[in-house]
């Protein structure tokens, strides 16, 4: 279409092209990113992604366990703290 642009002395505006190419890299980014999901990237096995999802429980868990813990401590100490005044 460029050749036949030039020859017929039709050009598509500035907006127009910039438009083309933004489209064009747009659909070579996703079409590169498919093929990189696709054939590139390794997958966990289910037994790995179990594992990886335990591991992430436990750990939140420990954090919810240990923010109860400070906020009961505070809490009875600032009770502590104002009923004694």
């Amino acid at each position: 279409t460029g050749l036949q642009n030039q020859v017929s002395g039709v050009r598509a505006s500035l907006p127009v092209q910039i438009i083309r190419v933004m489209f064009k890299k747009v659909f070579n980014y996703c079409k590169e990113s498919y093929n990189e999901l696709v054939h590139k990237t390794t997958w966990p096995s289910r037994s790995e992604l179990i594992n990886s999802a335990m591991v992430v429980l436990a750990a939140s868990l420990l954090i919810a366990v240990v923010v109860f813990v400070m906020d009961f401590v505070f809490q009875h100490l600032m009770e502590f703290i104002y009923s004694a005044a």
